[in-house]
């Protein structure tokens, strides 16, 4: 689906999928609940010592309010650094059955290849849980770029389910249309909804989001995370 082009922009921005966006070099600070509230004293007054609680009010006022996750994370640190278990105890992907775009991910794979895709997309947006909408979209986009150059999937427009999930993230094979489903999973799960832009046509593919009334694209493929130049626009397309 205009391979050329892809490969065109490639060339041109290399590993763009910096996304507009400047990687940190620091750790993620992490939470411990102990600490939070042995040295929050008003928290653990209305939270006790219930560690979902704990979280859920740094995540939701601590951090706003410039308190420390732990002790040696940094002060008002949003980018907090979570176990599996603690994302689990304050965070709900959105169910599968209702997934917003659920007719056009779901494609012809059946029931049981839908769910293995979603478990996958799902262990890659849980670290992007509470995360601003933006930083979800670039780190949507820079997750499904990486498994592609470290050469986990490989484009293909003819393998089975070059145009779903299932093969981007178990077949490993895609074209730009089953990177836009995969996208568009991820967004999902976080309760995203989004548009598939030149969805069935031999052109290519990308989610468009409408964040806060300012439209992105999302393209792990066409190496571009960002606003829209203009309404249905992509600036390397």
């Amino acid at each position: 689906m205009k391979t050329a082009h892809i490969r065109l922009a490639a060339a041109a921005c290399g590993l763009l999928m910096a996304l507009q966006s400047v990687t940190v070099a620091r750790a993620a600070s992490s939470f411990d609940p102990d600490y939070y509230a042995s040295h929050n004293q008003d928290v653990a007054a209305a939270c006790g010592n219930d560690k979902a609680s704990l979280l859920r009010h740094y995540i939701q006022f601590g951090a706003a309010e410039g308190r420390k996750p732990s002790l040696w994370g940094k002060a008002g640190d949003t980018d907090l650094k979570l176990t599996d278990e603690q994302i689990a105890a304050v965070w709900s992907p959105v169910p599968l059955e209702d997934l917003a775009n659920y007719k056009s991910l779901k494609r012809k794979m059946t029931d049981e290849e839908f769910k293995r895709a979603y478990e996958e997309a799902r262990k890659i947006v849980a670290p992007l849980a509470f995360k601003s909408r933006a930083e979800q979209l670039q780190g949507i986009a820079s997750a499904l770029r990486a498994m592609v150059d470290d050469g986990t999937v490989v484009y293909s427009t003819d393998a089975p389910h070059y145009n779903d999930a299932y093969g981007y993230l178990v077949n490993h094979v895609a074209s730009c249309a089953g990177c836009t489903r995969t996208t568009g999973l991820c967004l999902n799960i976080l309760g995203i909804p989004y548009e598939h832009v030149n969805e069935n046509q031999w052109s290519h593919q990308w989610c468009r989001v409408d964040l806060d009334g300012t439209y992105w694209i999302c393209d792990a493929y066409g190496l571009y995370c960002g606003p829209e130049p203009a309404p249905y626009q992509h600036p390397y397309l």
